[in-house]
């Protein structure tokens, strides 16, 4: 008899285990860990509303919620989106054909000037021409571009103007200033140009890019304070307006850190298969995000203000025009 250390000899030799195969995750399987987590999403919903007699701040937050949703918030947001994506159209052309500003921006890639100069830079892209216009052109260009300018800067007021009366709820005792247009380009100007400037700051190192975030958020949110402080409202003290500013302050920082992030590569990508239909597909969704943030900043400081005060005025008839 063969002993185990003898060739031929001992146990025969076993098959190796086969590793067990993973299949992939069905269909069926995908809708039970979608099902699995909406429910947990709405337990966890359930257990913080639960918590809303107990916490001011949490009433407060699904009051802004809430009042977001029946004054159809979303589709006021693109309301804004579309007046404020019509407007900076013109705007940027007037600014580059008219003017000659930022045309450093207007002749790099699309992707480049997101990068170097945030949004305005990829507006000036959008717009730009490769020919140099000659004087008579460049009056022509002017006069269109700035007639144009001021419709679309008239409208983005009047559809501010409205949203900030559904939202709050109120019926203003007077109507815009002639002058909000120009106003609104004054306001815009400034800020485009502290937007540049604090992108070339966040270009030059790491701290420097902290540096230039926090100062987009104090800037973007000083400038929406007072813009707030403008438009139809209840008679409230000046800190009910303060979360809204914080809101658009940091929203407005975010939305700068995705523009030369993920921005940049949906319009390198898009650009490339679409021309300027794809950089007008990005700049679309930069503005309805910006919309967003706008009726939130809204609601959130209409809330807070009825919450504290318990009072909450008549609708009338908001539907009308200013």
């Amino acid at each position: 008899m063969a002993s185990a250390d003898e060739p031929g000899g001992g146990r025969p030799d076993l098959p190796e285990a086969a590793e067990p195969s993973v299949s992939p995750p069905t269909h069926a399987s995908v809708r039970v860990r979608v099902q699995h987590l909406r429910e947990r999403a709405e337990r966890t919903r359930a257990g913080i509303e639960a918590r809303r007699a107990d916490s001011a701040s949490i009433d407060t937050a699904f009051e802004a919620v809430e009042r977001d949703a029946q004054s159809g918030g979303g589709v006021l947001a693109a309301a804004v989106a579309f007046r404020l994506f019509m407007f900076l159209v013109p705007y940027a052309f007037v600014m580059v054909t008219g003017f000659g500003l930022a045309s450093t921006a207007a002749g790099q890639d699309p992707g480049d000037a997101a990068r170097s100069a945030g949004i305005s830079g990829l507006f000036a892209t959008a717009v730009s021409s490769t020919s140099t216009p000659s004087l008579a052109n460049r009056l022509v260009a002017l006069v269109i571009g700035g007639f144009a300018l001021a419709l679309t800067a008239r409208s983005l007021v009047r559809v501010l103007w409205i949203v900030h009366r559904l939202i709050w709820r109120v019926e203003p005792v007077r109507k815009p200033t002639p002058w909000a247009p120009l106003i609104l380009v004054g306001f815009v100007t400034v800020l485009f140009g502290l937007a540049d400037l604090f992108a070339w700051v966040g270009s030059q190192s790491f701290g420097l890019r902290f540096v230039a975030f926090l100062l987009t958020i104090v800037v973007s949110g000083a400038a929406w304070f007072l813009a707030s402080w403008l438009f139809p409202r209840d008679q409230c003290a000046l800190w009910a307006l303060l979360p809204g500013a914080l809101i658009v302050g940091v929203g407005v920082g975010v939305l700068q850190i995705l523009t030369i992030t993920y921005v940049v590569h949906v319009v390198t990508r898009k650009s490339a298969l679409y021309g300027a239909i794809g950089i007008a597909l990005a700049l679309l969704l930069w503005t309805y995000f910006a919309g967003r943030l706008i009726t939130a900043a809204i609601s959130a400081n209409a809330s807070l203000w009825k919450h504290r005060t318990g009072a909450e005025a008549p609708r009338g008839d908001l539907l009308a025009p200013p």
